[in-house]
């Protein structure tokens, strides 16, 4: 098999995987390597698209924010694989903290699938009477509570585990790397304005 078969091949594993994540499916893991290359072709997007935004943040004169925002988010992103090492040797898993990684990163993808939809659901709702802001925060809010329990689930079923072990680890992962993400913000308040409107002056 040569290169560009192996990739094609990797690419729609990795794919199944995810479709068979968003439906709860436990054979999903068996898509993803238990691999350290496994892993590091799960994170690069996620470092990847940060850099990027801080690249054209950079691009326009304000190196200082693009730096912080860069520093910020590859700490967040870098931060959930170490709890859930740190996990993992805690329930007894330590077999299964790349693969539950690995599947996180993935599985963070499908909220791309999950907007337009929530667009939709958001239309139906306007056309049934439901006001502006109400319809918003419902469908933004079916989005937010599916991917908690997408995360949820993913770490679950990876590490082996109990529903409200996983619960507890999912509180601390998205609260360090929240909380990661929005030191730039506290420390420069204009990143706020600049990241939202990315293209004025």
């Amino acid at each position: 098999m040569n290169g560009e078969d192996r990739f094609a091949g990797a690419l729609f594993s990795t794919l199944r995987g995810i479709f068979r994540l968003a439906l709860g499916r436990l054979d999903a893991f068996r898509e993803f390597g238990n691999t350290p290359a496994a892993f590091s072709a799960s994170i690069a997007p996620l470092i990847a698209f940060p850099m990027v935004g801080a690249a054209l943040l950079a691009a326009r004169g304000h190196w200082i924010y693009a730096a912080g925002l860069m520093l910020s988010r590859l700490c967040g992103v870098l931060i959930q694989p170490v709890i859930i090492e740190r996990a993992s040797q805690w329930l007894g898993r330590r077999d299964r903290w790349l693969i539950t990684a690995t599947a996180l990163n993935w599985s963070i993808w499908v909220v791309f699938v999950l907007i337009p939809l929530g667009m939709v659901v958001n239309d139906i709702l306007l056309a049934l009477g439901a006001g502006q802001v109400g319809a918003l925060t419902l469908s933004g809010g079916l989005i937010a509570l599916y991917m908690l329990w997408l995360q949820g689930f993913v770490l679950r079923a990876g590490l082996q585990t109990s529903w409200w072990k996983a619960l507890g680890l999912l509180f601390v992962v998205n609260l360090s790397t929240a909380a990661l993400y929005a030191v730039p913000y506290v420390f420069h308040p204009g990143l706020l304005s600049l990241t939202l409107r990315p293209a004025s002056g």
